[in-house]
């Protein structure tokens, strides 16, 4: 789900403190980073569908890209603080 302007910014203010002023990417060097969708990834039960398993963990992730290669970097959105875990909706910001 593409995020608004609001929840690009609380992403934004999440992720600052964890990452280093002169951060650049792991692969290529470059130093420009874009704000992607939040994914939705399931937890992995031995090629079963996740959605056949009642209770199957799914888990939001915020991604980060970096704009030369593409390589994406993926945080926990709930951990963030970007989606209430007691309803697995987005915030909307405020």
């Amino acid at each position: 789900m593409k995020l608004t302007k609001r929840q690009e910014q609380m992403l934004i203010n999440a992720i600052r403190p964890l990452v280093k002023a002169d951060s650049v990417c792991q692969f290529c060097n470059h130093n420009m980073f874009g704000i992607g969708p939040v994914v939705d990834t399931r937890e992995y039960n031995d090629g079963i569908g996740s959605e056949l398993i009642q209770g199957a963990a799914h888990i939001p992730f915020a991604s980060v890209a970096c704009i030369k290669c593409g390589h994406t970097y993926l945080f926990n959105a709930i951990a963030l603080g970007l989606v209430d875990p007691s309803n697995g909706k987005l915030k909307d910001g405020e």
